[in-house]
């Protein structure tokens, strides 16, 4: 799989395009996040048993989390 990193800023202007030019809510990405990492942290806690520890960084991450 061929994974790449974001800066801050460069995911500030993907977020920025897709809200502006695809007229996606922001919501709708955050929601979307919130899916896929539920989704991978399935594969780590079959069944949802454990406890899990959400970080999230500085700068308007915290709905993210």
């Amino acid at each position: 799989m061929d994974m790449r990193l974001a800066t801050a800023e460069q995911m500030r202007r993907i977020d920025a395009r897709a809200i502006g030019d695809l007229g996606l809510p922001g919501i709708v990405l955050m929601e979307n996040a919130a899916l896929a990492i539920a989704a991978e942290a399935e594969t780590y806690l079959p069944g949802g048993r454990g406890k899990t520890l959400i970080l999230a960084g500085r700068g308007n991450n915290g709905g993210d989390g």
